[in-house]
């Protein structure tokens, strides 16, 4: 593998240089301006200008000024974006070697409601410059609610929250997370939170999805990514405002409380956002009862301030508390998650030709976390069960994750923009379990017991990158970006057990290189053509490091699984090709893949002992092997009238782990969708209905206790509206006909052996006064 990417290093040079000629020999126009707020002058950092069907583009700088070179002469449309604005598109005719200066005035756009704007980036990390953008325009209880709308991506279903996400069958630590900029964990060694459950849907402004290794500037051992944006302090323009909501989904008996202030001077910014969400058992579509209970409580704030025209510093504090919280898919549920998010954050934008950007930011995570077996059937007594009495479990888990990251964004002129950067991560693990009778009867010799579930188990991390970005002509671009990872992992101790079955060397070091090469091209008005390669090294975690049999997410089953120090890290190799289309009517993308995974994390049965005596009989074992996955997925939407748009979308994706020879875990069955959505063109009005298809998933992994789920149809309905002046109505009905159905995703209850439904037929209505 080393010698595969040696060379595609040298491709990735050879492609740059052999076409830097042309490059260079080219002297075309240059657009300079000034984007600013249309109601405030103040200047809006970070919006977006694209050249109309070309791959040319730039972003604005802290003073909102920017510089578009290489443009070609002739007549062009320039789009101007940003999140919070109306998109405003101007004609420009420019000469060679002439330069143009605009000053550009967006208008603030209100949404209507609570809205979610979620991005599947295209492997070149850019949003579609030819499709539209949508806003999501509803309050989910979970995020994960939403990226299971996203083609190729779904979510696994443990309880009433926490969706955990899953990008092309990558799941867990193979994808990695981003809360503005800062990489989240969870804090569950059964992974009963993701990373995205530890914040308030509420509170999210956007949502990035990439399905696939092109990341690699955000963080190390990203083999697809999610990164999530709170408010942007750089889009306020009011010194004062806000928004108070309040939502209610039936069938859960959920409610939501959420309120917000927020405001800028020009220098100082700021935004305070609270949120409150408690929720019970809901009934699946045939009436079956379904434990969810949750209790959510949560604050963030987040304050910046221009140091100086061309600086900006902002610092963001978060704390969520969970409780009682309902996990019919694990042996615990969960009695309680406390999380702390602290970041700090600078940017600088020099006048200066060649330095572009300067950034650099730290954050502190942290997530404690304990477990109960209070309401499950291990507390109850059962005579025909060893042992006879009731058990009384709980783990005590701790998560601790500190990094930061210091890049810098250079332009060498002829469209050459190089970014190189330093980031840190260090994680540190430890996860307690007790398990004592719960009654008063007589003790077996060996109780309480306990656990070492994670052994105060640290990983470190430290990446160098560099990218190099190039647009050889207006329609050929390139991009190119390296990556080198130093891994430190160790524990400071181990059961007796793991010493003598497993293993005494706890610490191990690694050196892992990563690289990824996309090449996008504009062969028509309307089209692009993309291809993209990369090979990205993910680090094996705590649990699959150190782990003394326990539960694990990696299987649909309620097993005990060990560790191995042991572990070579997993290496994700792939290729991607797509197209996209867009015209004033219609628009259409697909893209497809193919992937080949080295040193797979997987399982392999073992002839050890078992801890529990309700465990099954095998225990498992980490271990390295092989899988192959490719897949495809597409959209399309055609406007009928102005008013009137149909969607339409598909994913499938086939997997296969070589070492135990059978389907990968999680593969999602086929999926399509198909929409129709009316907006008004006077009134503040939506209006959409969605129908969803998927099929029957025979393809499982059995040894990982996977299990056949059948196909089914569900359909949705939902209205928005600004009922009057500052209040806004979002509400309808999801399921509407109530069909029972199970997510091929979700979890198992450990002790039926039933995968659990979704959530029969919801009404929900949001209501929220913006001010």
């Amino acid at each position: 593998m080393n010698k595969i990417t040696h060379y595609f290093v040298l491709f990735t040079f050879v492609a740059f240089m052999g076409s830097s000629y042309s490059a260079f020999a080219q002297q075309r126009g240059t657009v300079t301006g000034t984007i600013l707020n249309q109601e405030t002058n103040h200047p809006i950092a970070d919006a977006n200008i694209v050249l109309s069907y070309t791959t040319l583009g730039t972003t604005s700088a802290a003073d909102g000024t920017f510089i578009l070179n290489n443009v070609p002469s002739g007549t062009h449309e320039l789009i101007f974006s940003f999140i919070g604005y109306k998109k405003q598109t101007k004609s420009i005719t420019i000469n060679d070697t002439e330069t143009i200066s605009l000053e550009i005035r967006l208008q603030p756009q209100a949404l209507s409601l609570q809205g979610i704007q979620v991005t599947a980036l295209q492997p070149d990390l850019k949003r579609s410059q030819l499709g539209e953008e949508e806003v999501q325009q509803a309050n989910p209880r979970d995020s994960g609610e939403l990226l299971r709308d996203v083609d190729g991506v779904d979510a696994v279903r443990r309880g009433p929250v926490g969706l955990d996400p899953v990008i092309r069958g990558l799941r867990e630590t193979e994808v990695g997370t981003f809360l503005d900029g800062t990489r989240i964990f969870p804090g569950g060694p059964a992974r009963m939170d993701s990373p995205l459950s530890h914040l308030d849907p509420s509170a999210i402004k956007t949502i990035d999805v990439v399905k696939g290794p092109y990341a690699l500037t955000w963080g190390a051992g990203t083999m697809s990514a999610v990164r999530v944006q709170t408010q942007p302090l750089n889009t306020l323009s009011n010194p004062f405002g806000g928004t108070l909501s309040s939502g209610y989904d039936s069938n859960y008996n959920a409610v939501e409380e959420a309120a917000s202030l927020h405001g800028s001077t020009g220098k100082f910014g700021y935004w305070i956002h609270g949120a409150w969400r408690e929720g019970n058992s809901y009934e699946s579509g045939n009436g079956t009862a379904i434990p969810a209970d949750f209790l959510s409580r949560e604050i963030r704030a987040k304050l910046g301030y221009a140091l100086t025209p061309n600086s900006y510093l902002d610092v963001s504090f978060g704390y969520q508390n969970q409780e009682n919280i309902d996990y019919p898919g694990r042996l615990l549920d969960a009695d309680y998650f406390d999380t702390y998010n602290l970041s700090a954050n600078w940017k600088w934008t020099p006048e200066n030709a060649t330095v572009q950007t300067v950034e650099a930011s730290l954050y502190r995570n942290t997530v404690d976390h304990g477990m109960d077996n209070d309401d499950k059937p291990t507390a109850q007594p059962n005579p025909d069960r060893m042992p006879p009495f009731g058990l009384d479990v709980g783990v005590d888990a701790h998560m601790y994750a500190t990094g930061g990251k210091l890049s810098t964004t250079l332009t060498t002129g002829n469209n050459w923009d190089w970014q190189i950067g330093a980031d840190f991560y260090h994680t540190n693990r430890k996860a307690i379990r007790t398990i004592d009778r719960s009654d008063e009867g007589m003790k077996p010799p060996a109780f309480p017991l306990t656990d070492l579930m994670w052994p105060d188990a640290n990983i470190m991390d430290v990446g160098l990158y560099t990218q190099l970005s190039h647009s050889f002509t207006d329609r050929l671009s390139a991009s190119g970006t390296v990556r080198l990872d130093v891994v430190n992992a160790d524990a400071d101790t181990s059961s007796s057990f793991f010493k003598e079955n497993v293993s005494t060397g706890l610490s191990s070091s690694e050196a892992n290189l990563s690289g990824s090469f996309t090449l996008s091209y504009i062969p028509a008005k309307n089209w692009t053509l993309g291809a993209g390669f990369g090979s990205v090294v993910r680090t094996a975690d705590a649990t699959e490091r150190y782990s003394d049999r326990t539960p694990a997410s990696k299987a649909q089953t309620s097993a005990e699984f060990v560790g191995n120090p042991s572990l070579d890290p997993e290496r994700s190799t792939q290729a991607d090709m797509w197209i996209s289309a867009a015209y004033p009517k219609w628009n259409f993308s697909l893209n497809a893949f193919a992937r080949q995974m080295d040193n797979y994390i997987t399982i392999r049965s073992t002839d050890l002992p078992k801890r529990l005596p309700l465990s099954p009989e095998t225990v498992f074992q980490y271990t390295n092997g092989s899988a192959q996955f490719w897949g495809l997925d597409a959209t399309t939407s055609y406007r009928l009238v102005e008013p009137l748009k149909v969607k339409a979308g598909l994913s499938y994706l086939w997997g296969e782990d070589k070492k135990l020879e059978q389907p990968a875990l999680g593969v999602s069955p086929f999926t399509a969708d198909a929409g129709l959505r009316y907006e008004a063109t006077q009134l503040p009005l939506s209006i959409e209905g969605t129908v969803h298809f998927v099929d029957q998933q025979d393809r499982v992994a059995i040894l990982k206790g996977e299990t056949t789920t059948d196909a089914y149809i569900t359909a949705d309905l939902q209205v928005g509206a600004t009922i009057w002046k500052q209040l806004s109505l979002q509400a309808g009905v999801k399921n509407i006909t109530d069909v029972q159905y199970v997510n091929h995703l979700n979890a198992k209850n450990p002790f039926s052996g039933q995968p659990i439904p979704e959530p029969g037929r919801v009404f929900f209505a949001d209501l929220q006064f913006t001010f």
